[in-house]
């Protein structure tokens, strides 16, 4: 008997890819009767690498997915749920939040360093007005400067030279195995995290019976709840 094709959509950077693969093997344990398949999109986000993260659109990193999954491409789509743009698209619905990995902030550094040790006037690397301020606040003798690129180029830069350190979310650093470049993880009072950082969000077509029932045997529901509740009491505190 022939199993039912499953098309989940992703980004193609080597992070998402990763994330992806997370839900997709949660999926083969839950549901074995499908047959999971992975399409690859590129984000405008993804291809405006020039642009400052603060100055992409909300949905730069969703867009040719949620695209895609609203037009029947695929039937589902995992994302960082932190990329997700705060108001909800239409006719879309997160059906599952099954995994999330340590929110915390993290300092990339080629020196064994903490901030707290960087020369004055050290290049600290941040896709994140969030994260520069943080940075700032603590060391304003710092020199912020914005990088982009897949979690993996932006280790390359510091270990190239191009930056003396660099702040990246632990979530990302421990799915890729790069844990061995960190040199300090901030305490989440001292550095906040985005919304939801490290939580996986599995999107689907608000009116797919199926695809609700799949993704309902990998949510999380404890986790998706509390994610959902973090999330919307910050879009309450912070303005705009």
């Amino acid at each position: 008997m022939s199993r039912r094709r499953f098309r989940i959509g992703t980004r193609q950077s080597t992070l998402a890819l990763r994330q992806t693969q997370l839900v997709c093997d949660l999926l083969g344990s839950a549901r074995p009767d499908l047959e999971v398949a992975i399409v690859k999109y590129e984000s405008s986000g993804d291809r405006m690498l020039e642009v400052p993260a603060p100055q992409l659109s909300l949905d730069a990193f969703t867009d040719s997915i949620e695209t895609a999954l609203a037009a029947g491409e695929i039937d589902a789509a995992v994302h960082s749920y932190k990329d997700l743009p705060p108001d909800d698209t239409p006719g879309l619905i997160v059906a599952a939040v099954p995994l999330r990995a340590d929110p915390r902030e993290a300092l990339v550094c080629a020196q064994p360093l903490k901030l707290s040790e960087l020369k004055a006037g050290s290049v600290v690397g941040t896709s994140s007005e969030r994260r520069a301020a943080a940075v700032l606040a603590l060391r304003p003798d710092l020199h912020v400067r914005p990088i982009r690129g897949t979690v993996d180029a932006r280790v390359a830069m510091v270990l190239d030279g191009q930056y003396d350190a660099a702040l990246l979310a632990l979530a990302g650093l421990h799915r890729l195995d790069l844990l061995e470049h960190i040199t300090e993880i901030f305490d989440l009072a001292l550095m906040p995290p985005a919304a939801g950082q490290g939580a996986l969000a599995v999107q689907c077509r608000a009116d797919d019976a199926f695809a609700l029932a799949v993704l309902a045997d990998i949510d999380d529901v404890e986790l998706h709840n509390a994610v959902d509740a973090e999330i919307a009491t910050s879009r309450r505190t912070i303005p705009g």
